[in-house]
């Protein structure tokens, strides 16, 4: 499978998941509360672009950390090149499995409503309904 193919598909699981996820009670909730955290925000713009300020300089301070940190570690050898070969393998293997039993999990709700919907429509076609034509007379002086 092609690296698009393989794009493609883990990001139509992936919008498949998350409309499914905000169709359920947990989502919608989720739904509301980012509404009203949207509110809350364009009523204090300036205390949430501080808070912002402030987290993005503790993510800073945190990256400048942990690359010294590996820095140091390749520099005494406890990092190679094969151990990092190794590891993007094994946790790019591991959100393929995860995108791949995602979508399998939403084609399957997707069956199973189908398969509802199906069940629905096959009684219906099932069931001998009969239906009487309907006439109505409009007396002859009637004018539109």
């Amino acid at each position: 499978m092609s690296k698009f193919l393989k794009t493609l598909v883990v990001g139509a699981a992936s919008g498949a998941a998350a409309a499914y996820f905000l169709t359920t009670e947990k989502g919608k909730v989720l739904k509301e509360k980012a509404q009203d955290l949207f509110k809350d925000y364009q009523e204090n713009k300036d205390d949430y672009h501080q808070k912002a300020s402030d987290k993005a300089a503790e993510y800073k301070d945190l990256a400048v950390h942990t690359f010294q940190d590996y820095k140091e570690k390749w520099e005494t050898g406890e990092i190679t090149t094969e151990s990092v070969v190794e590891e993007l393998k094994t946790k790019s293997n591991q959100a393929a499995t995860f995108a791949k039993d995602s979508f399998t999990h939403v084609k399957q709700k997707a069956n199973q409503h189908e398969s509802k919907v199906k069940d629905v429509t096959d009684s219906i076609v099932e069931s001998d309904v009969q239906v009487d034509d309907i006439v109505i007379d409009y007396p002859d002086d009637h004018k539109e």
